[in-house]
């Protein structure tokens, strides 16, 4: 997902793009020690995006179910979450173009940085 350009940005609009920065370091920080692991995710899944996102989320069902079997202090990894109860888990999905981003793309964003401001 793209941030907000930085020009004119609203207190939210800022807001939003620090939350997504934060948030894009930790998927990559534990994406990263999945594939680390993992050989399969170091090159693309070549499958429909649902699938991929499936083979993803089993991946790190796996990778708990062995991490949590490990005895204490064997395995420096930490527990990777894959929660898919999570708001934003059922945020809309838009197709990837090539070029400028859709409407779809934007009400998305949108919606979830009215999501990240919101006062719950």
């Amino acid at each position: 997902m793209r941030r907000f350009p930085r020009r004119d940005l609203s207190d939210d609009k800022r807001m939003f793009n620090y939350r997504l920065s934060r948030a894009r370091k930790q998927i990559e920080c534990a994406f990263g020690k999945l594939s680390s692991m993992r050989r399969f995710l170091r090159k693309p899944i070549e499958v429909h995006v649902d699938f991929a996102i499936d083979i993803v989320k089993a991946t790190w069902v796996l990778h708990n179910y062995i991490q949590n079997r490990e005895p204490e202090g064997t395995n420096d990894m930490d527990t990777i979450d894959a929660d898919t109860d999570s708001p934003l888990m059922a945020m809309p999905t838009t197709a990837r173009s090539a070029g400028r981003q859709n409407g779809d793309g934007k009400a998305v964003r949108n919606s979830l940085m009215n999501y990240f401001t919101s006062p719950a």
